[in-house]
Order: structure tokens, then sequence, then C-alpha cells
């Protein structure tokens, strides 16, 4: 009766039309999927090829060759990052991480007119630079990597304008996905970070991607070197695991407070110092030079040295300590240099070393015993990355998931509460939000004093059934066009209806006020 019912509400204009969506949609999923498998061909080689330069590089200063052949290779690193800052300055948008940019792709702050281009220039700079021994990530080039590839897809396959947002998203998550065989990880991170907005189509078109993205991963790094962490949950007193991980909260907190501010106090005077590029260059490549030949592993993103000290780490406090500041002040002169590289994972190791020293004065205190220590240090890296990033969903997510350790969820949760809390108390913002401020407010940043935002029409959403005539948008926003099955209408006198495209005009300085209260309008929940 029922299946007869819908038959019958089917053969309805308005049944008909729904129907009809329905394989739109299908269609973008589809799409979606593709978009994943190409950011993951893309963004899985970009992993294998840091890998394995890095691991050549540890390889070269491990063998502690002749002085003499330290003068070439030191010209040679000099010579990349001069070049990756060639092309940094005649395509500004590949600068930095990524995630800022695709964040000003997606509400349309940002235009990739040659994506392509742009793509295959973040892809060999991002290469050059973290080889080069910089302490950058590599999750934010393959963020970007894959927006930009969306951006391709929706171009080469007619995507409507309200969709090409979801695609752009779905290959921001699908990158995420192949730098850390996250899928459910990368889906967040875009609803938290990037998009900032929890519409149906973009979370499934995320997750498609994501999961596409990640199956690739697998296949080229079928061993996560995360899931060699061995974890033991210590066995101490319930209140006296809370006021642990209370005081951990409260470290991280202040912890983070001063990491963000430091950082983009070194990004912002960077810029604005006189003395050339290429000495400032120079300089960034004599410390990186210098620590490769102290810890080498503590370059590139110091990523391989938290695994070492994650699986049998050091028990001098001290030591962990200097390591740890060293690590931060080279992070923030990487950061601030501008060149191709994320900051998840500096931050990430960042964190994980604070856990060290907490968990090592743990023992020490006879808190937790030795073996405990890797637990605190992945709750540690969590918390650290919801201080800096403010994003506690994808922060205790992506440590369960690249770690494969479900013991250390609920702990995370509660440390990264108890952050997130704190940092409120810190007024502290999202580092990326102030990096997406400070992009769209740079004097060179080219503004228009109009902007037009597209959204699609969901079935039983606000905007559904509604004459544009009677509709009251906030000051200064206009819709200017319905399009409806490859039509543009007059929106005077229309009567919006599930899968409309409404463009809405707006003054360029409202978008990110009035983004998700509009889009909201035209979805469901």
């Amino acid at each position: 009766m029922k299946l007869f019912q819908k038959i019958k509400g089917w053969k309805t204009v308005r049944g008909w039309h729904i129907w009809k969506l329905k394989l739109v949609d299908a269609r973008l999923y589809f799409v979606s999927m593709i978009v994943g498998l190409l950011t993951g061909l893309i963004a899985v080689p970009y992993h294998y090829l840091l890998f394995y330069l890095l691991q050549i590089r540890s390889d070269f200063f491990a063998s502690h060759p002749v002085w003499y052949w330290h003068i070439p290779l030191f010209l040679f690193f000099w010579g990349i990052l001069i070049f990756v800052s060639c092309l940094v300055k005649r395509m500004p948008l590949i600068s930095g991480g990524g995630i800022p940019q695709t964040r000003g792709a997606i509400n349309g702050r940002v235009t990739y007119k040659h994506p392509f281009i742009e793509m295959i220039s973040k892809f060999v700079g991002g290469i050059l630079a973290v080889s080069a021994g910089l302490s950058l990530g590599r999750e934010g080039p393959s963020v970007q990597i894959g927006s930009y590839v969306g951006s391709l897809v929706s171009r080469w396959t007619h995507i409507l304008t309200g969709e090409r947002k979801q695609l752009l998203a779905a290959g921001a998550g699908a990158g995420l996905a192949a730098a850390f065989s996250a899928p459910l990880a990368s889906s967040l991170i875009v609803i938290e970070s990037i998009e900032r907005f929890d519409a149906p189509k973009t979370a499934i078109t995320t997750l498609l991607a994501g999961v596409v993205a990640g199956a690739v991963a697998s296949l080229v790094f079928p061993v996560n070197p995360y899931h060699l962490i061995e974890v033991t949950e210590p066995v101490i007193a319930f209140f006296v695991q809370m006021k642990y991980f209370l005081i951990l909260a409260v470290i991280v907190s202040i912890s983070g407070k001063i990491y963000s501010s430091i950082m983009i106090a070194f990004k912002r005077a960077y810029g604005k110092t006189n003395t050339p590029g290429y000495i400032r260059l120079l300089y960034l490549i004599l410390v990186a030079y210098i620590i490769s030949l102290m810890q080498v592993n503590l370059t590139g993103g110091g990523e391989q040295f938290l695994l070492a000290q994650a699986q049998n780490g050091s028990t001098d406090i001290m030591w962990v300590i200097a390591i740890m500041l060293l690590h931060f002040g080279f992070s923030v002169f990487s950061e601030s240099s501008g060149l191709p590289g994320g900051n998840f994972i500096p931050t990430l190791v960042t964190g994980g070393l604070m856990g060290q020293v907490i968990g090592l004065i743990g023992v020490k205190y006879g808190i937790i015993q030795y073996e405990n220590i890797s637990y605190v240090m992945l709750i540690s890296m969590s918390a650290f990355l919801v201080a800096i990033e403010r994003t506690p969903l994808t922060a205790i997510v992506l440590i369960t998931e690249i770690t494969g350790h479900f013991e250390v969820f609920y702990p995370s949760v509660v440390v990264g509460g108890l952050t997130y809390y704190f940092t409120e108390l810190l007024q502290m913002r999202p580092y990326n939000v102030i990096l997406y401020e400070d992009m769209i407010h740079a004097p060179d940043f080219k503004e228009e004093a109009r902007y037009t935002l597209s959204v699609e029409i969901m079935t039983d959403s606000y905007l559904d059934g509604k004459l544009v005539d009677e509709l009251s948008l906030p000051e200064r926003c206009v819709i200017i066009n319905v399009h409806r099955d490859g039509k543009n209408l007059v929106p005077s006198g229309t009567q919006l209806i599930p899968g409309d495209q409404v463009q809405i005009e707006m003054d360029s300085q409202d978008i990110e006020k009035l983004y998700e209260p509009l889009v909201s309008m035209a979805n469901i929940y």
C-alpha cells in the first residue's frame, strides 16, 4: 500500500520533479567518488614521494658523510627554497597549508583561475619545501590539492553552480583522507574547519570521496605507522585520573594559547621585514641543516621523531622539553615563510612531545607507569589539536582513527572537552580562521564589492514552496536568478521548488556572517 502511494505521488508534477532530483543527487554522489579517486591518485603519490625523499635525506645524514659533501647539498636545499618561493610569488594561492584558501574557494572569496597549474605547483612546491627539511606537514597541501581536483571535475562534468562547493569540499576531505588514511576525520574537518556547515549533501559527498581516497592510500601504505604505537591504559583510581586529565587540559590550553599567539605574530611580522627573501630563506635552511646534523628526524615535520618517541622514547624530561621547544621554534619559522606546507603534523608533534613530558612527570611521581606514556601522548596530541584548530570532533576521531586504539577515545573526549572550554576562557580563536581572515584582508587580495552565493533548495526546507517576492532576506541581499531544469527564471513571481539553484547577491564583506544562515534556509536537517 505504501509503495502504491509513493508511485501515485510520483505521478504529480512535484513528485516527478523530486524523483528527478534523486537521480541528480545520485549523479553528484557518483561524481564525488570520482573526485575521491582522482584526489587519491594525486595526493597518495604526494605522500609517498615525501616519505621516500625524507628517507633518502635521513639516510644521508645518518651515514655521516665527509664534510665537503655538505656544502653542495646545503646550496642545493637553499636553491630549492628560492625556487619554491618564486612559485609562491607567481601563484600566491599555493602558499601555506591550503585550508584557508580552500575555505575561501568554497565561500567564493577565492577563484581558482588556473586550477591545474596551481595544483601541480602546490604538489611540487610542497614536496620540495618539506624534503628540504622545513617543519611543515603534508595534510594542508593534500587538502588543497583535493579542492583543485574538485574544481576541475566540476568544470569537466558541468556540475551546477550550487553543487560546485560540494565537490570542492569532497576533494578537500579526500585530500586529508589520503594524507592520513582517515576518511571519517576527513568528513569532519570539512564540517568543522573548511565548509563550517553541516549540509547533508556536503557531508555525504565528503564521506564518499574520503572513503575512496582512503582506500587508495591503504593500497600504497598498507601499514599505518601510528598503528605500531603500543598503548597501555593506566590502572589508577578514577578521581586521580580525572585530576591528571584536568591538569593535562590546563597545560595544553595555556601552551596552545602561547603556541598560536607566537605563530600568528611571527607570520605577520615575517612579511614586513626589509631583509631580502633569499637571505631569509638562507637563515631558514641554515637552521634546518643544523637540526638535521643533530637530529634529522626532527626535520620535515618531525613525524618520524614523534613515532620513535611514542614507541621507545627518552626518559630524560629536560631533554624532551629542549627538543620540544626546538621543534616549536623551527615550526614557527617554517610556517612563517609562507612556503607550501601544512601545520597539522607540526602541531601533533608538539602536542605529542608535550604529552611525553607530562607522562614522564607522572611516572616520576608514581601516578602512572612508563608503559602508559604513549597513552598520555596520544591524548595530548588530540587535545593540542583541539586547542590550536578548535575542531574537537576532527581531533578526537583523527587520533582514534589513525592509531586504531579505541581506548584513547573516551579520555580524548574528556581532555578535549576540557581543553575546548579552557580555550574559550582564554578567548582563543581557531588558527586557520585567523589565517583565513588575514588572507581576505591582505592588501593584495582583490575583493569585489558584491558577491553572489549559489544555494540549492532542498525538499521541505524553509525556502521550499516560498514565493521569491514574499521572502524577507537580510539587508542588501537580493535573489538575482533562479536556475531550474537548465533554464534561468526571473525571480519575481517565481515559487521556489526543490532542486532550484538560487543565486543571492550580497555585499562581499557579509559573506562570512550570512553564509551559514542563508544556506540553512535552503537545507534540511
